[in-house]
């Protein structure tokens, strides 16, 4: 009776924390699908797709901004600016809040200094993006 015992309770605790891990597991793989689908549609420049996806998880852009990155390692500003996705830029920039935009990335650039590179390098096509983004700073 007492390995029984011994043997229901093991069992009561790995179904709980089998229940216990679930939700957050669930929760991660949500979020992952969340920042996938937002880093898809600034790239389509799908604003009205990222408007939706937000609101449909109750979500904040500025909440969860800072720990989006996209590809090989940029922000979803970048991601916009690089497929010249100026809708989606708009919404991002008008979201995200100030602080966020105004965040050092991994190679030590802003996403202002950023694009006023690829400017500077000649791609005067991202001149609008520049303006977007210093009229939100």
């Amino acid at each position: 009776m007492k390995n029984n015992l011994i043997i229901k309770s093991g069992l009561a605790a790995s179904l709980l924390s089998f229940v216990l891990i679930l939700p957050n597991q669930a929760k991660a793989d949500s979020m992952q699908r969340l920042a996938e689908n937002l880093c898809e549609y600034a790239k389509t420049d799908n604003r009205g797709s990222m408007r939706k996806k937000l609101k449909g998880a109750s979500i904040k852009l500025k909440s969860i901004y800072s720990g989006l990155i996209c590809g090989r390692g940029g922000s979803l500003m970048r991601v916009a600016v690089e497929n010249d996705a100026i809708n989606a830029a708009k919404f991002i920039a008008s979201k995200a809040g100030r602080k966020s935009l105004a965040k050092v990335e991994k190679d030590g650039k802003t996403a202002l200094q950023f694009t006023e590179g690829l400017v500077a390098a000649g791609d005067s096509s991202k001149q609008a993006f520049v303006a977007l983004i210093q009229d939100k700073m």
